[in-house]
C-alpha cells in the first residue's frame, strides 16, 4: 500500500503583480472550502438537531416545522396577456406538526394563508400561538414542544425567540427548544407539503376556476375533500405588532443556531 508523500511545488513569478493576483486566487479558494466544510458540519449538525427531537416525541410532546412558503401569484382559470403582469402575492405560513403514539409517529399540517402581511416576526409570533392553542383545545395531554424553523429572519430574530415564554403561557404547551436549520440545508417538511398543496391548487384551476384572493386558496387547498391531515385558515391581514420590547437584543444571535427554555433562563449554543 503506497503512501501519500507531500509535494512541495515551487512557482516563479515574471512580476509582482502576476504573484499578487495568484496569492489573491489562492486566499479566496482557501476561504471557500473553509466556508464549505463549516457548512458541512452546521448542517450535520443541526439535522442530527433535528433527529434527536423526533426521538424525543411522545403522546405529550410536539415537534412544529415552520416555513414561509413562496408566495401564492393570482391565477386564472382564463388569463389575458395584460392580467400575467403586475400580480401581487398572497402569503401563506406552513406548520407540520408530529407527535408520537403508541410507536407510530402521527403528523398534521396547519396552513395560514394571509392575504396582507409583512411577513414579520409579529405575525409568525401570532401564528405559532394559534396553531399551539389549537393543538392544546383538541389534545389536551400536550404539554411541551419543539419548534425548527428555518433561518428566515422572521424566525431568527430577537423578537420571536424572547416571545416564546408569551406563547408558552397563553397557551398551555411549554416551548422547550428552538432549532434553526442552516442556511441551504436542503427542503424540510414544510416544503414537501407546500409542493403537494400547489398540485392540489393546479388542479382546482384546471378545473375552471380562479385562484385570486386568500378565501380562493382556502377553497382551491379545500376543494376535493381537501389534504388529508391539513387545516386551513384564510385571513386579511394579522396582527405583527411585537411581543416583547423592541429594544431587546440577544447579542450576536446570528452566530446562534440551537435555543433551550429552561427555568427561566435561555440557553443557547
Amino acid at each position: 500500500m503506497s503512501k501519500i508523500k507531500n509535494v512541495l511545488i515551487v512557482t516563479q513569478f515574471l512580476n509582482n503583480i502576476d504573484k499578487d493576483e495568484a496569492m489573491y486566487t489562492f486566499q479566496t479558494a482557501e476561504l471557500a472550502i473553509m466556508s464549505w466544510k463549516g457548512h458541512i458540519v452546521r448542517s450535520a449538525n443541526q439535522d442530527r438537531a433535528r433527529t434527536d427531537a423526533l426521538e424525543k416525541l411522545d403522546e405529550k410532546t410536539v415537534l412544529t416545522v415552520d416555513d414561509w412558503a413562496m408566495k401564492f401569484l393570482p391565477q386564472k382559470y382564463r388569463e389575458s396577456q395584460t392580467d400575467w403582469y403586475g400580480k401581487r402575492g398572497t402569503s401563506w405560513h406552513i406548520s407540520a406538526v408530529y407527535r408520537r403514539c403508541d410507536g407510530n409517529l402521527q403528523w398534521q399540517g396547519f396552513i395560514h394563508i394571509i392575504q396582507s402581511c409583512s411577513q414579520g416576526s409579529g405575525g409568525v409570533v401570532r401564528i405559532m400561538q394559534d396553531v399551539l392553542r389549537t393543538i392544546k383545545l383538541e389534545y389536551n395531554e400536550i404539554e411541551k414542544a419543539y419548534f425548527r424553523p428555518d433561518n428566515a429572519g422572521c424566525y431568527h430574530s430577537s423578537s420571536t425567540i424572547l416571545s416564546c415564554p408569551f406563547v408558552s403561557a397563553s397557551t398551555g404547551i411549554q416551548i422547550e427548544l428552538i432549532d434553526f436549520s442552516d442556511p441551504q440545508g436542503g427542503k424540510g417538511a414544510a416544503d414537501r407539503l407546500a409542493a403537494t398543496c400547489k398540485a392540489h391548487v393546479r388542479v382546482f384551476i384546471k378545473e375552471g376556476n380562479d385562484v385570486t384572493s386568500a378565501e380562493q386558496l382556502k377553497n382551491a387547498l379545500l376543494s376535493s375533500g381537501g389534504i388529508d391531515g391539513v387545516r386551513v385558515v384564510s385571513l386579511e391581514n394579522i396582527d405583527e405588532l411585537p411581543v416583547v420590547e423592541e429594544n431587546k437584543r440577544i447579542p450576536a444571535i446570528s452566530k446562534l443556531n440551537n435555543f433551550v427554555f429552561s427555568t427561566g433562563r435561555l440557553i443557547s449554543w
